[in-house]
C-alpha cells in the first residue's frame, strides 16, 4: 500500500431491451439514449510534505447509444480524463477547502448523451475553481 493513496472505481453494465412498442417493430431493441456500460477509476493521494494538499484524477468511460428507437442511429462510446488538486487548511478553528479541477484534460470532442430526440456534447476542456468551509 501507499501512503495517503486512495482509488475508486465503479462499473455499471446495462442490458436494455424495449418491450410493447406500437405494432411490436421496435420490440427487443436497446432503449434510446442508455450506455452499454459506465465505468469510472480514480485516485486520490496526498501530497507528502505539504500538509493538506492533495491531487487527484479521474477516469470516466461511457459505453455507446442509440438515437433512435429502431436503433439505425447511434453515438460511439467516450472517455475522459479529469485532473485536480486540493488544499485544506484552518481558518478561525474551521476547516477551509481549495480546489482546481480541470475536466476533459484531452479538450476531446464526443456526444455525451442522446435522449428525447437531442444529442448532448461533451463540454470542451474546463477549469473550475471552488472553496469551501466546514462550519
Amino acid at each position: 500500500p501507499v501512503s495517503g493513496l486512495r482509488l475508486l472505481a465503479g462499473l455499471t453494465l446495462m442490458d436494455t431491451e424495449v418491450s410493447g412498442t406500437s405494432g411490436g417493430s421496435n420490440d427487443g431493441n436497446r432503449a434510446i439514449g442508455v450506455p452499454t456500460f459506465q465505468f469510472n477509476a480514480g485516485a486520490d493521494w496526498d501530497v507528502p510534505g505539504i500538509a493538506g494538499a492533495a491531487i487527484n484524477a479521474r477516469m470516466l468511460r461511457t459505453g455507446g447509444q442509440y438515437v433512435d428507437a429502431a436503433n439505425t442511429l447511434s453515438i460511439p462510446a467516450w472517455n475522459r480524463f479529469d485532473l485536480g488538486a486540493r488544499y485544506t487548511f484552518n481558518v478561525a478553528q474551521k476547516d477551509v477547502t481549495l480546489r482546481a479541477n480541470v475536466e476533459n484534460l484531452m479538450n476531446k470532442d464526443y456526444w455525451e448523451s442522446a435522449y428525447g430526440g437531442y444529442l448532448t456534447q461533451g463540454e470542451p476542456r474546463t477549469l473550475k475553481l471552488s472553496g469551501t468551509i466546514d462550519f
